[in-house]
């Protein structure tokens, strides 16, 4: 399954690896590592149910306070729209 970032989540993702590096160093490349770990879950996941609509979907990561914006644009691609931090 191909994955697709729009312009957004990529903004999103680099604003959040300046934000986890500011915590601690280091901690900007975990979340990256544990974001293609939570897509990889979620497109693991799309293999086990239908795809019938196409409607925004949110999945929490589990390592971090950030929650993943996605559809699934057909049974080939995922688009992630955005990720945001909790407050």
């Amino acid at each position: 399954m191909k994955v697709l970032l729009s312009s957004i989540a990529k903004n999103d993702i680099k604003l959040l690896m300046r934000v986890f590096n500011a915590e601690r160093e280091n901690k900007g490349i975990e979340f990256l590592d544990d974001l293609k770990e939570s897509i990889t879950k979620i497109q693991e996941h799309s293999q086990t149910r239908l795809i019938i609509e196409k409607q925004i979907t949110v999945n929490k990561m589990q390592n971090f306070p950030v929650h993943i914006h996605y559809i699934f644009e057909n049974e080939d691609s995922l688009l992630v729209t955005a990720i945001f931090k909790e407050d």
